[in-house]
């Protein structure tokens, strides 16, 4: 007897074809070959449910964060709350994928600030490799930081017919694995994109002693 999976994981937010995994990449190994039918041994029956990330979480949908790179967010940008409230608000506005439909007029708007707060919070950003901007108007956050998952409907190519509208699925390791291939996405981002990427250590406060005069003695 065999099973049929329910579809490949591919990244959705770009508008590229759906990209095998390359011996190139370093995340080939974790991905594994790809195979649209599974064996089962003789007697054996398999019962297929939807992955944990199309379950009915907040918003309908499974946000996966890294609580590292939330502990660090805190500590880099503790000087900064500016840059730190735009990133959450993107967070927290992700289409799934990790695309980021919003202008930053929108973003300003919401935050009760000033467009060019935004966008210097957003240039911070991608400089540090957390984001990047596939089209105008629209921001990518890093999956290996934030990612919301779930399913997402694209239109399909059909032969002799109008285009169908199908079903995939939003998978971190899938998509990290496109990121990391793409020539066109910059490089600071794919280097935060890579297994084992190191964010960077905040910069530590620098305290100034105080003298403390002594009091004349009477």
């Amino acid at each position: 007897m065999s099973a049929q999976p329910q579809g490949d994981p591919r990244r959705v937010p770009g508008s590229s074809p759906p990209r095998a995994p390359s011996p190139r990449s370093p995340y080939a190994g974790a991905l594994g070959p790809r195979k649209n039918l599974v064996e089962l041994p003789v007697g054996h029956t398999a019962e297929l449910k939807p992955p944990v990330t199309a379950g009915d979480f907040v918003g309908k949908y499974f946000t996966q964060d890294s609580l590292e790179f939330l502990r660090w967010s805190a500590r880099y940008f503790r000087d900064d709350n500016v840059t730190l409230c735009v990133l959450l608000y993107m967070m927290g506005s992700q289409e799934v994928g990790g695309a980021v439909e919003l202008k930053q007029a929108e973003i300003a708007a919401e935050l009760d600030m000033d467009p060019a707060q935004v966008s210097r919070a957003q240039s911070k950003l991608k400089r540090l490799g957390l984001a990047y901007s596939p089209k105008k108007g629209s921001i990518q956050l890093q999956p290996a930081v934030t990612l919301r998952g779930g399913y997402r409907l694209i239109e399909k190519p059909v032969r002799g017919s109008a285009a169908k509208s199908v079903k995939v699925q939003v998978e971190q390791l899938s998509l990290l694995n496109e990121l990391v291939l793409d020539p066109t996405v910059p490089e600071e981002f794919r280097g935060m994109a890579l297994p084992g990427a190191k964010l960077p250590e905040p910069s530590s406060r620098t305290r100034k002693n105080k003298r403390t005069e002594k009091k004349p003695e009477a």
